[in-house]
């Protein structure tokens, strides 16, 4: 059975246009003011994160009760999102997108979904706004190779995994 699907509910990709010049670029990535209408709420940035990461790391599927708005801005990546909300029609779906300097576009990820990225590029810098704090024991986890989910990773040989995502258990153990 395959368990990829083109959209999952709530997550979006916004694609404003990018206007180059003789000295580089100028993008507006997003307007919160659309991810307020998408949410009818607001959201109210909370903390911005910054990962670096080299060639084939891949982190995640890490799941959060918050809402996330992600942007690569150098190198690329596969960011795969996962619906693990039980009363979701996509629930155990996943979709898979590229993200990164070939496509300046910005993912939303709602609360109760799976965020994972693989890093495709030789180095690639990933941004993300949450509406929440971190606080420890509020992310679950399951495994980047579940046989339940089966993601398909554009991976070259074996992921860079951190020791937290060698050792995650299944999806059917994190749905919201």
């Amino acid at each position: 059975m395959d368990n990829k699907v083109e959209k999952i509910e709530g997550v979006s990709v916004f694609m404003p246009p990018v206007f180059p010049d003789d000295r580089g670029f100028f993008k507006e990535v997003v307007r919160i003011s659309e991810i307020d209408k998408l949410l009818a709420s607001n959201f109210s940035v909370q903390q911005m994160n910054h990962s670096r990461s080299v060639k084939n790391t891949l982190r995640g599927v890490h799941v959060a009760p918050w809402n996330k708005l992600i942007y690569v801005s150098s190198g690329k990546v596969q960011s795969v999102i996962v619906d693990c909300r039980k009363s979701s029609p996509t629930f155990g779906k996943y979709v898979s997108t590229i993200l990164g300097e070939e496509n300046r576009s910005a993912l939303f990820v709602p609360t109760g979904c799976g965020n994972s990225y693989l890093v495709l590029s030789e180095e690639a810098d990933y941004i993300y706004l949450t509406d929440a704090q971190w606080a420890p024991n509020l992310e679950k986890s399951f495994a980047w190779n579940d046989p339940e989910v089966k993601i398909e990773w554009q991976l070259e040989g074996e992921p860079v995994l951190s020791e937290r995502d060698k050792v995650h258990s299944s999806f059917a153990s994190v749905s919201f």
